[in-house]
């Protein structure tokens, strides 16, 4: 039974073999929860809805649990289909909701004190740092970011032109120190690269003149990081949280955040707003007479 719903998983359906891979372990999981034999066809949702609970108590996540049980559902699927049940135990079983996860996001006063870059001469360096200032105040994803060219800057309107997710572009202001750390950095490219072969048109490379890719931006961003804060989810996408929450916070219209990200819809912007209350929160405690006892 089971080598044929493998079978059927590799065939019909096209799934590849880390997914086939995670399928086994996950049936193999709830027999040996259960303790019954593999050939066995296990009907009652009760005893399903007990391994869920037993995965709770482990402190499995929502989101694990109902990977797991997308696996069960795919396995009483193929039972319906192949004529071994007539109604599925699943049927009768709740996924557990997932907990909305808020983005990860850096405090402000930690980005407060980036090195200025106008003051150093290192190519290198100031490259590096680029990219987290780029990532912060522009709030661009690391995809955009590899793919940045300079003739999108628009220096005199002083306007970036991202080319977006789904082939949507959209342009982001950019404010005067971040043109100027823009041009300190070109002329310190053309420079560290004269008299080689190097990726012209592109705003940000490696030190080989090549465009960045996204391992090297990983690395950078997580190093340079960990020198400004003691956050421990240090990726390019926590700057762009960070860029939105500090907007949101200070008070700009999320709508506006919402075209500034590149969202197609409100709904994925709003996650913010959560951030943003658990910061009034905070200021409500510690500020109000009444919220301190």
């Amino acid at each position: 039974m089971f080598d044929r719903f493998f079978k059927y998983l590799e065939v019909e359906k096209r799934f590849s073999k880390h997914t086939i891979e995670a399928y086994k372990r996950d049936l193999k999981q709830f027999y040996d929860f259960l303790n019954v034999d593999y050939d066995q066809i296990i009907e009652d949702e009760r005893k399903i809805k007990n391994w869920i609970v037993d995965l709770v108590s482990k402190n499995y996540n929502s989101r694990s649990i109902n990977r797991k049980l997308s696996a069960l559902k795919t396995f009483y699927r193929f039972l319906l289909k192949q004529g071994y049940i007539r109604t599925s135990p699943m049927e009768r079983v709740l996924n557990p909701k997932n907990s909305q996860n808020l983005p990860v996001f850096i405090p402000q006063k930690d980005l407060a004190n980036l090195p200025d870059l106008l003051e150093q001469t290192d190519f290198k360096f100031v490259r590096d740092w680029l990219i987290i200032e780029m990532l912060y105040l522009t709030g661009i994803r690391r995809s955009e970011l590899v793919k940045l060219e300079i003739s999108d800057i628009d220096f005199s309107g002083k306007v970036l032109r991202i080319h977006g997710k789904g082939k949507k572009d959209r342009q982001i202001p950019v404010p005067d120190r971040l043109l100027q750390l823009i041009e300190h950095y070109l002329r310190l490219k053309k420079n560290f690269f004269a008299g080689k072969t190097y990726d012209s048109d592109k705003l940000l490379v490696t030190d080989k003149g090549k465009a960045l890719y996204p391992e090297f931006v990983n690395r950078r961003v997580k190093r340079l990081l960990s020198s400004i804060t003691s956050l421990e989810r240090l990726t390019p996408h926590v700057l762009r949280h960070s860029f939105a929450t500090h907007l949101l916070n200070n008070g700009a219209d999320i709508n506006a955040i919402k075209e500034l990200l590149g969202h197609s819809s409100l709904a994925a912007t709003e996650v913010y707003t959560h951030n943003s209350f658990e910061k009034l929160k905070q200021i409500y405690k510690h500020a109000h007479p009444r919220a301190k006892n």
